[in-house]
């Protein structure tokens, strides 16, 4: 009976390790302005689009409003290059995909030229 409750105490401590962090929220164009009057600089504003990997689709409507509300030109390109970098991102992790399973699973598999 002891070593019944020590197994299932063992397994529940295992599965509560496995658990993985949930990925933060993305970010809205409130949370860049409110980030900018409590005075953020751009840097953080910025690692922090990075850390929760938002990808921003702004017209020229959102890039006049966030202006009129202070963020800055640096962190408006930013915002909009997100896009651009999300696309490059996907691509690489295609390609990479598309070599591993070519090169290293595929024809030239063992090859010594590889």
């Amino acid at each position: 009976m002891m070593a019944k409750r020590f197994l299932i105490a063992v397994a529940m401590i295992l599965a509560t390790g496995c658990a993985t962090t949930p990925r933060p929220a993305p970010l809205t164009q409130a949370d860049i302005i409110s980030m900018t009057k409590v005075g953020l600089t751009d840097e953080d504003i910025m690692r922090r689009i990075d850390d929760t990997r938002t990808v921003f689709q702004l017209n020229s409507d959102d890039v006049v409003f966030l202006r009129k509300e202070g963020v800055s030109d640096r962190v408006v390109t930013y915002m909009l290059d997100s896009l651009t970098r999300a696309a490059v991102a996907e691509q690489r992790r295609r390609d990479l995909d598309y070599y591993d399973f070519h090169y290293r699973f595929g024809l030239f598999y063992g090859h010594p030229w590889r």
